[in-house]
This record gives C-alpha cells, sequence and structure tokens, in this order.
C-alpha cells in the first residue's frame, strides 16, 4: 500500500490496528521505502512512500482499494480502531457466517475486517 507519508501511516495502522511492524528500510531522506507491518501471525502488509506522481484515495475523493483482514475479536479491534480516529461503521453480518466493519484510515484508504462467526455458517436462502 502506498502513502504519501509512509512513516505516519506506520505509526497510525501499528496503533489504530494492532499491527506489529516487521521491518522499515528508509530512503536517505527518511521516507519509508519498505515497511512489513504483521498482525498476529497472518499476513504481511507492505507499506511505502510512493514518487512524486502519487495520488491516494483522500486526494482522488474516492475508494481505490479494499483491504481485507481476518481479527478473532471484531469487537475490540473496532474499538481500538475507532479511539484511534478512524472512520468506522457498524458491524455487519454478511457474507454468511461472518461479521465486518469496515474503517477508513487517515489517508482515506479503506479497510474491512472481518471475524467468522461461532457455530455452523447460515445456510443460503431457498430460492
Amino acid at each position: 500500500m502506498l502513502y504519501a507519508d509512509a512513516g505516519a501511516a506506520i505509526d497510525w495502522l501499528v496503533c489504530a490496528f494492532g499491527f506489529t511492524l516487521r521491518t522499515c528500510h528508509r530512503r536517505e531522506d527518511g521516507t519509508v521505502r519498505h515497511g512489513e507491518l504483521q498482525l498476529d501471525q497472518g499476513g504481511i502488509i507492505i507499506v511505502g512512500s510512493p514518487g512524486h506522481c502519487y495520488r491516494g484515495p483522500g486526494v482522488l475523493g474516492g475508494i481505490t482499494q479494499l483491504v481485507r483482514v481476518t481479527v478473532t475479536s471484531l469487537g475490540s479491534h473496532r474499538d481500538r480502531a475507532k479511539a484511534a480516529g478512524g472512520q468506522v461503521t457498524g458491524v455487519t453480518t454478511g457474507p454468511p457466517g461472518w461479521q465486518s466493519y469496515s474503517v477508513s484510515d487517515p489517508e482515506g484508504h479503506q479497510w474491512y475486517f472481518a471475524q467468522p462467526l461461532t457455530g455452523p455458517a447460515p445456510s443460503a436462502p431457498a430460492r
């Protein structure tokens, strides 16, 4: 993911979403060339600072991508993101068997966090 200020984004993502910073390589001017964030023992998000032609979702005025991350405690995760200033939606149910919420980070990137519901997944409606 590209951020106009990847260093500030990394700090916010760690605070708001609970990511762990695995590594961060900076250019001579201090901008982030390559940062790796991990949540629990799951996948890795790569973060960096783009060149001067970059136009992120906050500048473009819309959603440019959607990142989906599975978490184990959706409610407390949502509370943490909201406390950090994320623009959070309410928890919804769907697709079948999942609860989720979405949140915009300070530069306008859209994140979607989901947790599987306990018990069997709901069956599809009859046709």
